[in-house]
């Protein structure tokens, strides 16, 4: 074989392998939408695992492949989104869990849940500094415990403490943001927290073996809700469910592709992967509306007006507070409540 034939060859090879690099490359990139942006949707969005369908819908394209400009605002917690939504009016929508929502609805009727994203029967965790005597839920007795009042980690300490035969007012709560949560432990300024994750995870990466986490999967099964305000949701309702649309292509990626939605969610949120890889199986990320998403709502209602949170005595219908129809148009098999 001649010199100029054997380079030749060698060049014919390297093409080619440039090609399926490229191609590949091309694959992995979002696809560009080329038609019409529709109006923009700014969501206020709490930055934790909970809205992971948003992180890799944003990751990949599948707002702009649906004609959508998604802005989103980040927030330590839903409960702090909500409240930024219903009383300063500059977001659209905003991603959050079930008990700000309750608490909301004794006094505002300005927004509603149109799809739970993600469920969860072991986001909300108690964890306890060991070296301040807390090894078990009766050691909590009399120690600070922190919290995000209004929130899901509140609700959730109540619930827990029930669960073990004890009442709220047997704890002192101190109520912080719930990013400023696992410092707050670090500091000795509380005992224990209440909380959601990464804030968990955080805080154990801090302290190590100094905390402990006390029994408590299963007791409680946490959503978490697209929630618009009522006005843009009645007058934009091609919108959203074209957001639903791109939710649902990030829930079939998650499903199809563990390992790549992990990597984007923890450069997203700057997390640890192996830690985040160890609790990624508690989350069932499915866009739905079932029965429970009422029960929990109602439930969390007695107990607010048992503990003396809500001067109202009557609980909302929270029918009134759920719209089916996008989720119906979108995923019609995903609504299972009783009308």
């Amino acid at each position: 074989m001649s010199k100029k034939i054997l380079i030749g060859i060698i060049i014919m090879v390297v093409v080619v392998i440039l090609g399926i690099g490229l191609y590949w490359s091309i694959q992995k990139q979002p696809k560009k939408y080329t038609g019409e942006i529709k109006k923009e949707i700014i969501l206020g969005c709490e930055t934790s695992l909970l809205p992971s369908a948003v992180w890799i819908a944003e990751n990949k394209g599948y707002f702009q492949e649906e004609g959508l400009n998604v802005k989103i605002k980040e927030f330590g917690s839903g409960r702090t989104a909500l409240r930024t939504m219903l009383n300063e009016g500059n977001l659209d929508m905003v991603t959050v869990a079930q008990t700000p929502v309750m608490f909301n609805s004794f006094s505002r009727s300005d927004y509603a849940i149109i799809a739970a994203m993600v469920y969860s029967d072991n986001d909300v965790k108690i964890l306890v500094r060991q070296d301040k005597g807390i090894i078990d839920p009766s050691d909590l007795i009399g120690k600070k415990v922190g919290i995000t009042k209004g929130s899901t980690g509140h609700f959730f300490l109540g619930l827990f403490l029930a669960h073990n035969g004890l009442e709220l007012s047997e704890v002192e709560t101190i109520d912080l943001e719930a990013t400023d949560l696992p410092q707050a432990l670090v500091e000795g300024r509380v005992d224990a927290i209440s909380t959601w994750e990464p804030n968990i995870l955080n805080a154990k990466s801090l302290l190590g073996e100094k905390v402990l986490l006390l029994p408590s999967k299963g007791i409680f099964r946490e959503d978490f809700y697209f929630v618009p305000n009522r006005n843009f949701m009645e007058n934009n309702p091609e919108i959203l469910k074209s957001f639903l649309k791109a939710i649902e292509k990030g829930e079939e990626f998650i499903q199809k592709n563990r390992g790549e939605s992990i990597d984007i969610v923890c450069e997203r949120l700057k997390l640890d992967k192996e830690l985040t890889a160890s609790i990624w199986s508690d989350f069932n990320f499915e866009l739905m509306l079932d029965q429970t998403i009422l029960i929990t709502l109602e439930d969390e209602a007695r107990w607010a007006i048992r503990e003396g949170l809500i001067d109202k005595k009557e609980i909302p219908n929270y029918l009134d507070f759920i719209y089916m129809d996008l989720l119906e148009n979108v995923k019609p098999e995903a609504i299972t409540i009783i009308r």
